[in-house]
Order: structure tokens, then C-alpha cells, then sequence
């Protein structure tokens, strides 16, 4: 199975610590059809802090889960964002940074 990880930074360098940014991010899961993650691609690209994390392939579906890390006080635009440009997306769950490390096996928080 094909599995690709990568972030996306669109001109603006964002430090993953949020002590010293005194941000709090999230992370948005998002599935969508394989040909509409580039419309969600260029719609977070307007959207400052928020890039892809991971594009995962759901090959049986022709469906990609995208993880999306965003600043928390972004969060509404960047749900309005994805459903204006992909009407038939699901959204998922809307997790803290933190929680999202955890989840994929980082218990120290980096």
C-alpha cells in the first residue's frame, strides 16, 4: 500500500512548539476524493499556519484522508474553506496537537 507524509509550507515558516509561538494548534482530519485534495491543497495555501501533515491513500476508495495542521483560532475558516471547495468531503475529527502525537505513538510532546 502506497503511503505518503509530507508538510506543506507555502511561503511562511511555522515552528511545530507552540510555547513559543503562544499559539495552540489542532489537527483536522479530512477525506475527500483523490482528484479533490489539490482543490483543498490551494485553499489551505490562503489560510496562514495551516498546511497538510500526511496524505493518506485509500486505494479501494479513490479517497485520500488528509491530516491538516492548523492554529486553533483558524479553525472555522479553514472548515468553511475545505466545504466551499469540496462539497462531498467528510470532516472528521478536530483533535489537539498534542493528542494527535499521542495517537500516532509520540507520548513526549515535541
Amino acid at each position: 500500500m502506497a503511503y505518503a507524509a509530507y508538510r506543506e509550507s507555502f511561503g511562511s515558516t511555522v515552528s511545530f512548539s507552540g510555547s513559543r509561538t503562544g499559539l495552540t494548534w489542532l489537527v483536522l482530519d479530512v477525506t475527500v476524493h483523490s482528484r479533490d485534495a489539490l482543490f483543498v491543497r490551494r485553499a489551505l495555501a490562503e489560510c496562514e499556519g495551516a498546511g497538510i501533515l500526511r496524505c493518506i491513500p485509500r486505494l479501494d476508495e479513490n479517497r485520500v484522508r488528509l491530516e491538516i495542521r492548523l492554529p486553533e483560532h483558524m479553525a472555522d475558516e479553514v472548515m468553511n474553506r475545505i466545504m466551499a471547495c469540496v462539497p462531498d468531503g467528510e470532516i472528521g475529527h478536530l483533535s489537539s496537537w498534542r493528542h494527535h502525537l499521542q495517537r500516532h505513538g509520540l507520548t513526549h510532546g515535541v
